[in-house]
């Protein structure tokens, strides 16, 4: 397991225990990890986060919290799920003050936003 995939984990751990009013101890034993059905889910949202550059990973985990009232723990499952992809563009555009079309969507997370001059 890479440093990168041990740091999403802690930072889901840590989002989604806060928000929910829980307490937390963020993971530092790694063995048999790979072995869980959780590691598939990382494994994925790392690769991800490796192709679309200009995520924010803390905000990634932070934006279902910032949409919807309802205060539940998100599995990571479902941050590997097209619903959180368009919940984190739903908080990007509210943090942004900006609406943004699929295409700039997709465009300004793999930083291909063009600078305006």
């Amino acid at each position: 397991m890479t440093e990168f995939e041990k740091r999403i984990y802690n930072c889901w751990l840590a989002t989604t225990r806060s928000n929910t009013g829980k307490p937390f101890k963020l993971r530092k034993k790694w063995d048999g990890f790979v072995d869980k059905p959780e590691y598939m889910h990382i494994k994925k949202l790392a690769n991800m986060f490796k192709v679309y550059k200009n995520i924010d990973i803390d905000e990634w985990f932070a934006a279902p919290y910032n949409i919807y009232s309802e205060k539940i723990q998100y599995d990571l499952k479902y941050y590997t799920l097209m619903r959180n992809y368009n919940t984190y563009r739903l908080y990007r555009q509210k943090k942004d003050s900006r609406k943004y079309t699929p295409k700039e969507f997709s465009d300004l997370l793999k930083n291909k936003v063009e600078k305006q001059t």
